[in-house]
């Protein structure tokens, strides 16, 4: 009897990792590209990004991609992502390095292996992080960068108060892309693919959830639906030492925020 192997290979999983994604953002291509432009304008062809929150490395990848001479360093602390950047994403050699750290932790900046860089780019990640540690982190993303380096920052920040109508609109945008995706298309939400993926890789599944709930421990829990406003970014980074941070594309709530060290 022949049993056939329906384990999902490394590239089908980042494939539908990048269509779940797209699911809950349907311009998140174009939010890739300007955030790619944005980095040969400010940085030239040849440079050093770190690319925070990186999980399986889908910015890296159009970064390199774009950049033959540019190197990346990825750092995230899910131990699945991780494992499916290496393996799917094998064709750069050492211009894309994994680091496994917690930018929560303090010593996640002794841990890259570099001095200064020219750049730090991050997608759809910082949203999690409390205020405070928002804070932190962008006071030490200003350590690592040199001067005249920049920031890009591609994630949901929702509008202050007194904008009811402004995320009104953003909220009922993202209920009709998320239905014409996952209803309509079939393609697989948040839930269903963590399923696929802790199915194909059950170690790495059990890990990620010890180290939830080690994090949630030590950090306390997060809350995984309360998103950081615009405002409270600029402020991070204006008292990190920032300068020109200002938004550089823009679909209603989905942004670009750049900044200059």
């Amino acid at each position: 009897m022949t049993t056939v192997d329906t384990t999902p290979s490394w590239t089908d999983l980042l494939s539908t990792w990048d269509a779940q994604q797209a699911g809950y953002l349907p311009r998140r291509e174009e939010r890739f590209a300007a955030m790619v432009r944005a980095l040969g304008a400010a940085v030239g062809d040849r440079f050093t990004v770190l690319d925070l929150g990186c999980g399986p490395g889908s910015l890296s990848q159009r970064v390199l991609d774009a950049y033959p001479e540019a190197t990346a360093v990825a750092v995230d602390a899910d131990p699945l992502l991780l494992r499916l950047g290496r393996n799917a994403l094998t064709g750069y050699d050492d211009r894309l390095r994994w680091v496994d750290a917690d930018l929560r932790d303090p010593s996640w900046t002794s841990l890259v292996g570099v001095g200064r860089v020219d750049a730090v780019v991050s997608t759809t990640a910082l949203h999690w992080l409390e205020p405070g540690a928002l804070f932190a982190l962008y006071q030490r993303v200003g350590q690592l960068l040199r001067p005249g380096g920049v920031l890009l920052n591609g994630d949901n920040m929702p509008y202050d108060p007194g904008q009811a109508l402004h995320q009104r609109l953003a909220d009922e945008a993202t209920k009709r892309a998320t239905h014409e995706a996952f209803t309509v298309a079939g393609v697989p939400d948040w839930e269903r693919w963590w399923s696929l993926a802790g199915d194909a890789l059950a170690g790495e599944a059990r890990e990620r959830q010890r180290r939830r709930e080690r994090a949630d421990e030590r950090y306390g829990p997060r809350d995984g639906d309360r998103l950081t406003s615009l405002g409270t970014h600029v402020t991070a980074l204006t008292e990190a030492g920032f300068r020109e941070i200002g938004t550089i594309w823009q679909d209603l709530d989905d942004r670009v925020l750049l900044a200059v060290r």
